[in-house]
């Protein structure tokens, strides 16, 4: 079993990449403990008993406060309102990553006297009725630049999604250029000789996080990849894919 120093722990936030403003980040990941204990014959009830209930899921991150590279202006807009956030081990295709739809409900900056100016911020999981939660996924792309259309990142194979699950991509855009239009695509190998579009991100024009409609199973195919199919200028994106 593979172990890793936490050296490069990646942070998505919306349309901003935090990771390297961070030196700590945290994502408790939980579901409420319900208590369902109930008498019993004497003698015979000696401990509770619970089940799961509600899943919840937050982002606790920490580091070294920016004034002018896009950090403060970023979290400080983003209060209250509901933000598209993935975090893994390194941001490396093929790596798990974890997104969710969350809202930043605390930020907190300034220090003491002398002493690097800290800030830390907790969000939380959001976004109504349908919030699915936290979506166990893989890097399809990692953060970096595209300048044409075409396969961008690396194919991975996801599985086949069950009847009763769904498939759910994220597009992280730092920069639009112009404008980007992608699309997420499966087909039931790696050559995708034949393959089949399950979500459309754009056209898009301005940074930010965007969470594609969620795509209902059975889907046979197994192969999965991120696609620019309409791009002006040169953009900055990662995507994230997952079934649940």
């Amino acid at each position: 079993m593979e172990t890793f120093a936490a050296n490069n722990i990646t942070t998505w936030f919306g349309g901003y990449d935090m990771t390297t403003d961070l030196s700590q980040t945290t994502m408790p990941l939980e579901r409420e403990a319900l208590d369902s204990t109930v008498f019993g014959p004497v003698g015979q009830r000696t401990a509770r008993s619970r089940k799961a209930g509600l899943e919840d899921a937050s982002s606790q991150v920490a580091g070294f406060w920016q004034a002018d590279e896009g950090l403060d202006e970023t979290v400080f807009a983003a209060l209250g309102g509901v933000q598209v956030i993935t975090h893994s081990h390194d941001g490396a295709e093929g790596s798990p990553a974890y997104s969710y739809r969350a809202s930043t409900f605390s930020y907190q900056l300034f220090g003491d006297v002398g002493q690097l100016v800290p800030f830390s911020l907790t969000a939380q999981g959001a976004k109504g009725n349908g919030n699915p939660g936290v979506i166990r996924g893989v890097v399809l792309k990692t953060l970096g630049e595209v300048d044409a259309t075409g396969a961008a990142g690396t194919p991975f194979e996801l599985g086949e999604v069950a009847s009763g699950q769904h498939l759910y991509a994220a597009l992280h855009v730092t920069d639009p250029g112009t404008t980007i239009t992608a699309v997420l695509e499966s087909d039931e190998d790696d050559d995708f000789a034949s393959a089949t579009t399950r979500a459309t991100f754009g056209p898009i024009t301005v940074a930010g996080g965007y969470w594609a409609t969620r795509v209902a199973g059975p889907i046979t195919d197994e192969w999965y990849r991120l696609r620019v199919t309409a791009l002006t200028g040169t953009a900055d994106i990662a995507c994230v894919a997952g079934i649940k």
